[in-house]
């Protein structure tokens, strides 16, 4: 099995694969539906979830496959014996699943798993690995903003916690791919600014990027505001609580700032929100976060369809 079968990090799609699955996952939210009954899936979580893991298999059902499922592994599986990753997805390929949807805290986890299951015929998707990658949120995220406003020579204001978090980094990477006239605006305290590895790589491939600490400064001309939340699994308790104040104090957005917006300008979310947008905002029609949730179930159909006919990611 080549690594292309393996969903690992944004940077390995192709735009051609990106347009392959985007018209699937169309295909799919208008009702479409296929019978893989004879195929497995995994979802082996490591750290807490309930988009990914439940769109993931809600998603498998919808397809027909066959669901296993842990959603505490850390806590209800050998690792409180001391088992190794390693030795989890050896054992976990020799059940012969078609596809582990893994999400680990380890950064890398998602490639040590697919070196692992090399030759047992296994895909693995990188379902969050730390503070690394997140693509199929990255995917979903993408397929959202070209739904809702299109997909060249938009503005894209990503804010928030930049440092430690993994689905604003595998956004990026998409957005430079398929958009070479985006420009991206990047915003956050200093503590929490976006990592040096990806400004490098937005820098050679040409992508028209700043950076700001000012919200307000960014949101007129925007055509997305994509907001995180501070990454409180990640950073010590000491620090959590005066970034997350500093967040709710300076980057909190409340219908005060849905005003300064564009009429056609979209809001997004991840989610799990922490305050960071104010419920008061729900009601706008720009606020897509849940519309953007709501696309993980045929996005990532589009995901297992394509692993079960072995077509590569590439």
């Amino acid at each position: 099995m080549t690594q292309s079968t393996h969903v690992l990090r944004s940077q390995q799609f192709s735009v051609s694969c990106i347009n392959e699955l985007f018209a699937r996952a169309e295909a799919f939210q208008r009702g479409g539906r296929k019978n893989y009954r004879d195929k497995i899936v995994f979802t082996v979580f490591y750290e807490p979830s309930t988009r990914t893991r439940f769109s993931f298999e809600t998603a498998a059902a919808r397809l027909g496959a066959g669901m296993v499922s842990t959603e505490n592994a850390k806590e209800f599986s050998s690792a409180t014996k001391g088992e190794s990753l390693e030795d989890t997805i050896r054992v976990l390929c020799g059940y012969r699943p078609d596809a582990i949807v893994l999400r680990h805290p380890q950064t890398g986890a998602a490639e040590i798993a697919a070196e692992v299951s090399e030759g047992s015929g296994v895909s693995i998707i990188n379902a969050g690995d730390g503070a690394g990658q997140h693509p199929t949120q990255a995917l979903l995220d993408l397929y959202t903003i070209i739904k809702e406003v299109g997909r060249s020579g938009l503005k894209v204001v990503i804010g928030g916690d930049l440092a430690n978090g993994r689905t604003a980094r595998s956004l990026a990477y998409l957005l430079a791919k398929v958009d070479p006239n985006v420009h991206l605006v990047f915003v956050a305290p200093s503590a929490l600014r976006l990592g040096e590895d990806i400004k490098q790589h937005l820098f050679e491939n040409g992508v028209r990027f700043e950076e700001k600490e000012e919200l307000v400064e960014t949101l007129q001309d925007a055509d997305v505001i994509y907001w995180t939340r501070v990454q409180k699994e990640r950073i010590a308790n000491s620090d959590y609580e005066n970034l997350r104040a500093e967040m709710l104090i300076r980057y909190s957005i409340t219908l005060a700032h849905l005003k300064l917006m564009k009429p056609r300008a979209i809001l997004m979310h991840p989610l799990p929100r922490a305050g960071e947008i104010h419920p008061s905002v729900d009601g706008d029609s720009r606020a897509a976060y849940f519309r953007q949730a709501a696309n993980g179930v045929p996005l990532r159909m589009a995901i297992l369809e394509r692993i079960f006919t072995r077509i590569p990611f590439e």
